[in-house]
């Protein structure tokens, strides 16, 4: 609720000033199981977390499921991707992996909660707005499509 709050606040505020304003919003969907372990464990490396690691890799690696239904079998396997729900830690994970898709536009406020993104510039002009969402939007698609991800542990 929080950061739906900060933007009705941002988005008065400018409107007050007479500022046109627009946002795009983004979700990231089936996120959570589409996360490369091997690219959040560098990833967390470089950002320092390495002596802390080995309990992630064993949370990434070992950990099971099962289906909980009438007639589902009682066995358990073993999660090969993503990042298991239900746990405290994997928002937080979540949200490490997906830093790399922050991006710096001047005047705008960028809201991230866990899987989804908000966007909201203003300008005086709609045109304006619609050209520096695009631009946005462009750039985060090259990331994501272009694999920047990845790209971005090798800085």
């Amino acid at each position: 609720m929080d950061p739906a709050l900060v933007l009705q606040q941002h988005v008065q505020s400018l409107h007050r000033l007479g500022h046109k304003v627009s946002t795009y919003f983004l979700d990231i969907k089936g996120g959570f199981d589409k996360v490369a372990s091997p690219t959040l464990l560098s990833l967390l490396r470089y950002k320092g977390v390495s002596p802390n690691l080995k309990w992630i890799i064993s949370f990434l690696r070992d950990s099971t499921y099962h289906l909980a239904f009438q007639g589902s079998p009682r066995t358990f396997a073993p999660v090969s991707v993503g990042v298991p729900q239900g746990s405290a830690i994997s928002p937080l994970l979540f949200v490490i992996y997906v830093s790399s898709l922050s991006m710096d536009i001047p005047n705008a406020l960028t809201i991230s909660y866990v899987d989804n993104f908000a966007v909201t510039i203003p300008s005086p002009s709609y045109r304006t707005i619609m050209r520096l969402l695009q631009k946005a939007f462009s750039a985060l698609k090259c990331k994501v499509l272009g694999g920047s991800l990845s790209q971005s542990l090798a800085r």
